[in-house]
């Protein structure tokens, strides 16, 4: 950053500059906010500082935490959902982080670096852009790239793996016959990693298998926080587009020492992000941003206290149904556990839950290629869901208000 820009929004350009501490205040941890902090040039700069009051020697904005950050952005990076996920199961039947890495680790050690596969495969969603022109490139160079596709819809209709159906070394492109275990993935030399709708958050675990993961950097516009931590031609491959996808597993063939290294050193890598690493970055992080916190904290208007686990899962709920999947029915997890003999009570049963919904407008995606209509008041997707403005206190749509109060 420039000192020009220092001076027009000291508080966003902290994140990347050396700041001195100025307060040791604690975090708004216990409530829920959402939003981003463009990072721009020019005029943009101050634009941003106006979204705040103060603009004329008051607060400035405050750094924001992102499930993933970009260059476009000054989001610090936070852990997505994908390393918390429910401990009960679900329908995307992946464990925790804490009981996933463990498993993956061993899995991916099974594989013999001899006995994999010498192609470039990727399986799962193909919904993006970016994945259907990997998945035609697969059709015509099927010896180096196969893609499997298959949806979260399929887990309970395809009952059999690739390998079981002698579909696993075919190449090119299939759609929807066959399903892979992990330890199946890890029976590729080369894994790939490409752009989804959103972002990919499958990296981490592709990295664990001991293959080499070609990254394509087409459309990879969101990076999680551990991704700071790697390097291309270290730990995973890069290629620009999926073009040049068949190629790059033609090089990788002929440069097989280089192509164990690379796979080694990720492995490596990954497997020591384990659950105490990751708490670890979470205490450094919250450390190192409470020394440098300029402003002194208070909920805003319309925030969320999220006391304990279960006060995450009523508020998201769409459904009673989807609720008892989730729920934990257990107050350990809270930052200020009932005392005991306490008589618990709906809606939070211990907990700070009170009744509210996520707003409507942050749970869909209202682009007019996506779900244009879904936050229609008169005819709502789902009534779970909040039309209160920002700065109000989320209450759920008119007709569904009892039944979560």
């Amino acid at each position: 950053h420039t000192q020009s820009r220092r001076t027009i929004c000291t508080s966003v350009s902290l994140l990347r500059a050396s700041a001195r501490p100025t307060s040791g205040s604690t975090l708004p941890l216990a409530y829920l906010t959402t939003g981003r902090v463009p990072a721009g040039v020019g005029s943009s700069w101050a634009k941003t500082c106006r979204r705040w009051p103060g603009e004329k020697g008051g607060p400035l904005p405050p750094a924001i935490f992102a499930s993933t950050t970009s260059r476009g952005v000054m989001d610090l990076p936070w852990l997505d959902f994908a390393w918390y996920f429910p401990r009960k199961p679900h329908k995307l039947r992946t464990p925790p982080w804490s009981v996933l890495h463990p498993q993956l680790v061993e899995a991916g050690g099974k594989v013999r670096w001899e006995d994999k596969l010498e192609i470039a495969m990727h399986t799962g969603n193909v919904g993006s852009v970016h994945r259907k022109s990997l998945a035609a490139v697969a059709e015509k160079a099927p010896r180096e790239v196969f893609v499997n596709e298959l949806f979260i819809g399929d887990h309970g209709k395809i009952r059999q793996t690739c390998k079981e159906m002698g579909l696993h070394a075919t190449g090119g492109y299939q759609q929807h016959k066959c399903f892979m275990r992990f330890e199946d993935q890890c029976g590729y030399k080369y894994l790939l990693n490409s752009a989804s709708i959103g972002y990919a958050n499958k990296f981490k675990s592709l990295l664990l298998c001991g293959s080499v993961v070609l990254y394509v950097r087409e459309g990879m516009r969101h990076k999680e926080f551990y991704e700071y931590g790697l390097l291309p031609g270290v730990h995973y491959h890069a290629v620009d587009t999926a073009a040049e996808v068949p190629a790059a597993v033609k090089w990788l063939r002929e440069h097989d020492e280089y192509a164990r290294a690379v796979a080694e050193a990720g492995r490596a890598r990954m497997a020591s992000l384990d659950e105490a690493a990751v708490t670890g970055f979470m205490a450094e992080l919250l450390s190192q941003y409470s020394k440098r916190q300029s402003f002194r904290v208070a909920p805003q208007p319309g925030a969320v206290r999220i006391d304990c686990e279960d006060d995450l899962w009523r508020h998201y709920a769409l459904s009673h149904g989807w609720l008892s999947g989730y729920l934990t029915q257990d107050n350990a997890s809270c930052l200020h556990p009932p005392r005991a003999g306490a008589v618990l009570s709906p809606p939070g049963w211990g907990g700070a839950y009170a009744g509210s919904k996520p707003r409507c407008y942050a749970s869909h995606d209202l682009g007019p290629q996506a779900q244009p209509h879904a936050c229609d008041f008169a005819q709502p997707f789902s009534t779970a869901e909040s039309w209160e403005p920002d700065g109000a206190w989320p209450k759920p749509h008119p007709r569904a208000r009892r039944e979560w109060t």
